[in-house]
């Protein structure tokens, strides 16, 4: 009954099969099994800082996988996007991690027709550009948390930056960045730079307990010039709403896809001892099935998609994965305490989720609003 229960509700990237009427044109993509089996032999590398995220990237850039659903994102062409990311993070959450950040980065150039977006965008697809976003204050700023911390000064040619960049992932030499940033009256733009722009200074990265191979870290922005040619956006409020429902279901299946890799390894455990925790693992199998089931239905048509609904998704996707890599732990005992197992990689990358913007508490105080 035990093993029966396991192989019933575990899924892998070679077998899973997503239910619902609107789906079973996306369960596969070109090249699925080329990309778990890289990302599968590439984890503890990256983990360990001996590889970074971009070898992954370009691998995925040469697949043809960087920018799935864009600019469309109806009629299910986001969904093969999601698998992607689903697939890489229940190998390595921090390629994952990276891959959400290129991908939004793609989807931001791709709404502009300013030349210098467009020029950019080609490297971005093929992964030999990389991507990084540093739009979480734009969130904040729209939702009247706090203002987006960089200050912009019109110029003849453009605008002048300056402030910090309080955090920001992907920050490799010659990276993109975009970047908001606020007038003195309130408004607010969007705009892309790179890490080499002059006036750009990228941080030393800190230690972390995991995403250390994401050249994650702070900037600050000194006098930076910015042409014309490299605004996004002049409507910051209309440009979160434009992006916002990507954001959260790539987040989302970052987090479905963790949980699923803890799943797998949980199943195959259930057995002696362990088989106290059979109904544990029954409800962790019905809730990761509810969040992939929401995942790709909200996939179909992600802008006519609740706000709500796609918070509550964000939200309980994540804590899923804190409870699958939690009792992934607990089966696996001793062993996954290892700190270079595969178990006490899920469990680090599991912690990171919460503090991942939109946090757990911004993600709360959104859905209150709602009540």
């Amino acid at each position: 009954m035990v093993n029966s229960l396991a192989r019933q509700t575990q899924p892998s990237v070679a077998t899973s099969r997503i239910t619902g009427k609107n789906m079973a044109m996306h369960t596969d993509y070109q090249g699925r099994e080329k990309v778990a089996a890289f990302f599968g032999a590439h984890a503890a590398a990256v983990d360990r800082c001996e590889s970074d995220i971009r070898p992954g990237i370009r691998m995925l850039g040469e697949l043809g996988l960087l920018d799935l659903g864009v600019p469309d994102t109806t009629q299910g062409r986001l969904a093969s996007m999601l698998l992607v990311v689903e697939d890489v993070a229940s190998a390595c959450l921090s390629s994952a991690f990276a891959l959400w950040a290129q991908r939004m980065v793609i989807d931001y150039l791709s709404s502009s027709d300013r030349p210098a977006s467009t020029s950019e965008l080609a490297g971005l697809r093929a992964g030999t550009r990389i991507g990084a976003t540093a739009i979480a204050p734009a969130m904040r700023h729209v939702a009247g948390l706090e203002p987006v911390p960089v200050v912009a000064t019109r110029t003849s040619s453009g605008v002048r930056l300056n402030g910090p960049i309080n955090w920001a992932s992907n920050l490799f030499d010659d990276a993109l960045v975009a970047v908001p940033a606020r007038f003195e009256d309130g408004s607010g733009m969007v705009v892309h730079v790179r890490t080499t722009d002059p006036g750009v200074t990228v941080h030393s990265a800190p230690d972390l307990l995991t995403l250390g191979a994401t050249a994650s870290s702070s900037v600050t922005l000194t006098d930076v010039e910015v042409p014309a040619a490299a605004i996004l956006s002049e409507d910051l409020p209309g440009f979160v709403r434009s992006f916002r429902p990507t954001l959260l279901l790539i987040q989302s299946a970052y987090c479905s896809g963790l949980t699923g890799a803890s799943r797998h390894h949980i199943g195959e455990r259930l057995t002696g001892l362990n088989a106290e925790f059979t109904d544990d693992f029954a409800e962790l199998a019905q809730r990761h099935d509810s969040v992939r089931r929401r995942l790709f239905d909200f996939a179909q048509a992600p802008h006519r998609s609740s706000s709500r609904d796609l918070l509550r998704l964000r939200l309980g996707a994540a804590r899923t994965a804190g409870e699958a890599t939690g009792l992934e732990a607990t089966v696996r005992g001793g062993a996954g305490y290892v700190a270079s197992s595969g178990t006490s990689r899920r469990l680090r990358e599991a912690a990171f989720l919460p503090i991942q913007a939109p946090t757990e508490g911004q993600l709360r105080w959104h859905l209150a609003q709602f009540e």
